[in-house]
């Protein structure tokens, strides 16, 4: 039986991510991101698999995302989407749609967060035990995620992720990176 991730391991699986998009922001461009995630993935002994585009509105995406997860190996996977962002921030919608999607799954994390400031200032990291959190603030996350309270429905569980004054501005439409990650902790941890 594969070991299931501690807190520690969770911390470290939590830190990549965040660590991955980072260096992301800082790449000069989009074409860049690839080598970038891999050199992060490799740096964990991780694999990393660039899907590419998510062209699919943010719930279908989350499903995509999900499944790809899900169903793949070990290590990283990830991919860009260029949502439109009038009255919307579709990297929260993105999130709160896979956060019930990967409940109950403790090995699977999933960031979702605009690359440019034009996108927003917000993303988010879930993982299994998101929509338990959320559930335990006292929200219903399926309603929450139809009414559009995503924001409020990601900071209950602990899930938001500023990233105000971030990336280089210039993108015609605002660039989304999402990071899935299956995580394997060594034993132990």
């Amino acid at each position: 039986m594969r070991a299931q991730p501690g807190s520690g391991g969770m911390q470290r699986a939590r830190a990549l991510l965040l660590e991955s998009l980072a260096a992301t922001i800082a790449a000069p461009d989009m074409n860049a991101w690839p080598q970038v995630l891999r050199a992060a993935a490799d740096g964990h002994g991780l694999v990393m698999n660039w899907r590419g585009l998510l062209a699919d509105a943010p719930d279908t995406a989350a499903v995509r995302v999900a499944h790809a997860l899900e169903m793949g190996p070990v290590g990283m996977q990830a991919w860009y989407a260029a949502w439109p962002t009038e009255g919307a921030q579709p990297p929260l919608e993105f999130a709160a749609a896979a956060a019930g999607l990967v409940a109950g799954r403790e090995p699977l994390l999933v960031l979702a967060a605009p690359v440019d400031p034009s996108g927003g200032d917000s993303g988010a990291l879930i993982d299994g035990e998101s929509c338990a959190r959320m559930t335990v603030a006292g929200f219903d996350p399926e309603t929450e995620l139809r009414l559009g309270n995503c924001e409020e429905l990601l900071a209950s569980a602990g899930d938001l992720v500023n990233l105000a004054g971030h990336g280089a501005s210039g993108a015609v439409t605002p660039q989304f990176l999402i990071i899935g990650l299956k995580w394997h902790a060594p034993a132990g941890d």
